[in-house]
């Protein structure tokens, strides 16, 4: 009597890695959602002013500071580096460096969402006044949100690393990681363009 062997499932690659692209092309068209309607609603209240039958001014002088807001944009392409040093040292079965880098990435997005926190005190335009305001902290809040996201998503992934789940030979996790990473970090010049400089 012989016994059959079952062959096992295929195993799907990078099924993890076109997870997280979705993820952040969905997340991606949610802020170029937001980003028109900031836009379209700004450009009417120019055009009322133009015309003289209305508006206002979108935000009163020395409102916004740049100093903040490109102290922000420093930091997220640093965080760019270093997510793309995780993915290459795990790639090279180089753990030591893939966890400080992960590390490092974690810690300058906390450092990012630290510095909104202070933009957003320095502001002193409350939410409830104006839709400038209104768009103004919604934009800066999806951003918190989806970075907060992308730190989580790290952290997990450096929690499956450090249990030796990645390696040289398996690094889907650690992609996809920074797949959405560099999505919500390339977010923040949009908005830096939109609020700091042109106000």
């Amino acid at each position: 009597m012989s016994e059959q062997l079952v062959a096992a499932e295929p195993q799907r690659n990078r099924t993890v890695v076109v997870g997280a692209s979705l993820a952040a092309a969905s997340m991606l068209m949610m802020f170029a959602g937001m980003v028109a309607v900031y836009v379209s609603i700004r450009q009417n209240n120019e055009h009322l002013i133009e015309k003289g039958v209305g508006g206002s001014v979108w935000f009163p002088d020395l409102t916004i500071q740049i100093a903040p807001g490109t102290m922000m944009l420093f930091t997220a392409m640093m965080s760019l580096f270093t997510m793309a040093w995780a993915v290459q040292a795990i790639r090279n079965d180089d753990r030591r460096n893939a966890y400080v880098a992960m590390g490092l990435t974690m810690l300058l997005g906390a450092a990012i969402i630290n510095q909104v926190a202070f933009a957003i005190g320095d502001f002193g335009v409350p939410v409830d006044r104006s839709t400038p305001a209104l768009l103004l902290y919604a934009l800066y809040g999806a951003f918190v949100a989806a970075l907060g996201m992308a730190i989580v998503g790290v952290l997990l992934m450096m929690l499956r690393a450090i249990a030796g789940q990645y390696d040289s030979r398996n690094s889907d996790g650690i992609q996809a990681a920074a797949i959405f990473w560099y999505a919500v970090i390339l977010v923040y010049p949009v908005i830096w363009y939109l609020i700091t400089i042109t106000k």
